[in-house]
């Protein structure tokens, strides 16, 4: 068992916005909440009142476009409005896959890595202000950006900020990245350790579909720009995890 503090579950209506699907919870301490998008859910699984909410917009959608085909003297093909209404159906995650990203966005708080980033940031932020009380009044430093007889601060705020520091930045945004994939990885773990492997699985291939994602990338670029493993690589990550847990 998972004992989350949830004190209210949200559903968003995301799909007035954009087709995205996410699912994600805040909160301090025990007053914890999650949100999950409507597009998350299949439309079947929607409440009754969002229901009535997207097949009205479809309807106003599918009357302009009749509107604008009559004026054009275009007639729409039956076979696309099929294609469309099939991929309707197909859109959003069964009841088990949505559990499934829920365990994934459960084991993100049991590992406590919210925490870790947050006193990572924290740490960084000190360290970045410590470095900056340390430089900002030495007078080389602006001698050789031409001024040679004053310190304004605002210059020595960009000279530290944006050349001194590049860098240690560069370096410092690769650790994160790295932290943030191995977190990913670690909340794909736990949800494997609760027998939900598979349905997340098929929940990231579903995710990926609806949100127009590109499964494969090269590996190198994905380590160093992506906080997000790749499809294949949390599948495969998946397939060890299950087999484990057998």
């Amino acid at each position: 068992t998972v004992d989350f503090p949830l004190t209210k579950l949200y559903l968003v209506d995301g799909s007035k916005r954009s087709a995205h699907s996410n699912a994600y919870f805040y909160g301090f301490h025990k007053n914890k909440r999650i949100v999950l998008f409507d597009t998350l859910l299949r439309p079947d699984m929607l409440p009754e009142e969002m229901r009535k909410k997207a097949d009205g917009d479809d309807e106003e959608k599918e009357s302009t476009e009749q509107e604008e085909h009559s004026t054009s003297g275009e007639e729409e093909p039956l076979t696309e409005k099929k294609s469309e209404g099939s991929k309707a159906k197909e859109h959003g995650c069964t009841l088990d896959q949505i559990l499934a990203v829920l365990l994934h966005e459960l084991g993100h708080w049991k590992l406590n890595h919210n925490l870790k980033n947050l006193i990572i940031s924290q740490v960084n932020l000190f360290l970045c202000f410590f470095i900056f009380g340390l430089l900002v009044h030495r007078q080389d430093l602006y001698t050789s950006f031409g001024f040679p007889d004053s310190r304004p601060t605002l210059v020595g705020m960009i000279i530290i900020f944006q050349y001194i520091f590049s860098p240690y930045n560069e370096v410092m945004g690769f650790f994160m990245t790295q932290l943030t994939r191995r977190c990913e990885f670690q909340a794909d773990e736990f949800a494997a350790n609760k027998n939900r492997s598979t349905e997340l699985g098929e929940a990231l291939i579903q995710l990926n579909k609806d949100n127009l994602g590109f499964p494969v990338s090269d590996w190198l670029y994905s380590e160093c720009n992506h906080s997000h493993p790749s499809l294949i690589q949390r599948l495969h990550a998946l397939k060890k995890y299950g087999k484990k847990t057998q």
